[in-house]
């Protein structure tokens, strides 16, 4: 049964005489329908003035908790405008849906203006919690946690539901029919908007961020077609192993391109394997930044397996000794986010790394691995010939990462420790204690860095340790 303008009630009609009392109506109808009560089609004014104007309130609300999240000094980011602004036409395509399926032409405006109004009111529930998290109220400051990801997919999850109860009460539909219809027009509207990746309408340059970084470098088209003969160009370069000396080879992964500190991190300790432990020549980098993609390969899953497959074929397998640094930001999952917007780029897992190891025929392997939840690399890369370390264990966080930061916490106490040994255990025992000690002076949860050392790879260091001592005094 449709719901013409002379079967509603004469105080309803005349509330969509003004734009305000129009606006107040379908505030109020929606917010009903966010708590999951039932909605009378009348109690909506459907016209484009008011899709447009909650619209907007929708873009205040998200603004004024992203300014109050992140910082008043910042601008709006235009470019996030598309996609802060993409639930506005699935909102039409949704009612477009249903007015088609229920020949009803007003159903496409009534819909659209239901599905915004219940966008504005849960924008105060997604933006409330994420104030909490940059306020650290679910531990560090800016950090979602499981606890607050769980909140969130709570949340997302009432949504849908506010948005499917809300749709089968206006459908004109009987039966089944009016919960498919509902269905389907909540898929139109939520999937995409779960697909796509998120944008920052307020963005807030952090101290010492470049103003003119290009956020859109990975996808020049220049940069594409160049990313093979970069890496090429510095495979190409790696020295070959020297008979009779005992090598050690680097390769650094900064895996995550929007924060500065793990670009910076892998260039302090690529530049420290150069000068203290006789890399010079044979290095490798593998960086996700803005800044660096004219001049070194993206980091990518590809491109560390095709580094280390090159890598097994000029080291000397008895001989040498392959140093792996990674970088980034980890999962609760135990995988290493390799990022750079707007590629889709494959995370590295335990599994996926030990097989790259494996194929590249590399024997002997130290592998430092600087993330939340790293410990979870461990038992997976364990073997009698490899030496692992990492910032955490399998189930807490490791801290430092930011644009703003030069280290990890874990990255700085590594490569200070590394200063002053040339003992890979001895300086993972140093960088712990000093990990240990920074966190407790700022309250945080310990992030209880681990090591495991093969039998085999002891000894094998230890001849590596004899030699760099010998080239390369320790300077006090």
């Amino acid at each position: 049964m449709s719901h013409s303008t002379a079967d509603r009630p004469a105080a309803v009609t005349a509330c969509r005489a003004t734009p305000g009392r129009g606006l107040r109506s379908n505030l109020s109808a929606t917010l009903a329908a966010s708590s999951m009560r039932r909605v009378a089609p009348e109690s909506l004014a459907a016209l484009p003035a008011q899709l447009l104007a909650l619209v907007l309130l929708s873009l205040l609300v998200e603004l004024g908790f992203a300014i109050a999240s992140a910082g008043t000094q910042g601008s709006i980011d235009a470019e996030a405008l598309p996609r802060v602004l993409f639930h506005v036409p699935l909102a039409l395509l949704a009612g477009l849906f249903i007015a088609w399926r229920e020949r009803e032409p007003a159903q496409l405006l009534r819909v659209a203006v239901l599905f915004a109004g219940i966008r504005f009111w849960y924008g105060f529930a997604f933006g409330g919690l994420d104030l909490l998290v940059a306020a650290g109220a679910f531990g560090e400051p800016g950090e979602y946690d499981s606890g607050a990801e769980a909140i969130w997919y709570a949340v997302y999850a009432l949504w849908l539901l506010a948005m499917l109860r809300a749709a089968v009460s206006v459908s004109s539909a009987a039966g089944v029919a009016r919960f498919a219809h509902a269905a389907v027009a909540v898929a139109v509207f939520a999937l995409p908007l779960w697909l796509l990746p998120s944008a920052d309408l307020w963005r807030v340059e952090e101290a010492g961020e470049d103003p003119q970084r290009d956020w859109f470098a990975a996808s020049r088209e220049e940069v594409i077609y160049a990313q093979p003969a970069l890496l090429e160009a510095m495979l190409r370069k790696v020295a070959p192993q020297r008979p009779g000396v005992a090598d050690l080879y680097f390769v650094g992964v900064a895996g995550y391109a929007a924060e500065d500190v793990f670009m910076k991190e892998v260039g302090v300790i690529d530049m420290l394997f150069r000068q203290r432990f006789d890399t010079e020549g044979r290095t490798v980098t593998l960086v996700n930044n803005p800044r660096t993609v004219a001049r070194q390969p993206v980091a990518t899953t590809t491109a560390l397996a095709r580094t280390l497959e090159y890598l097994g074929r000029v080291m000397d397998k008895e001989e040498d000794v392959l140093f792996l640094y990674l970088t980034s930001h980890g999962s609760e999952d135990h995988r290493l986010t390799m990022e750079f917007w707007p590629l889709q780029l494959n995370d590295v897992d335990p599994h996926s790394l030990r097989q790259m190891l494996d194929r590249a025929g590399i024997k002997w392997r130290v592998i430092a691995i600087s993330a939340c939840y790293s410990g979870g690399f461990v038992e997976p890369l364990r073997d009698e010939r490899t030496l692992v370390v990492t910032a955490s264990d399998a189930q807490r966080q490791s801290f430092g990462c930011g644009t703003e930061s030069d280290f990890t916490y874990f990255g700085r106490a590594w490569d200070e420790a590394l200063r002053g040994t040339y003992s890979f255990t001895e300086a993972f025992e140093q960088a712990r204690v000093r990990i240990e000690e920074r966190e407790k002076a700022e309250s945080l949860m310990p992030s209880n860095p681990q090591i495991f050392v093969g039998a085999r790879v002891a000894r094998k260091l230890d001849a590596l340790s004899a030699r760099l001592r010998e080239v390369k005094p320790l300077r006090h």
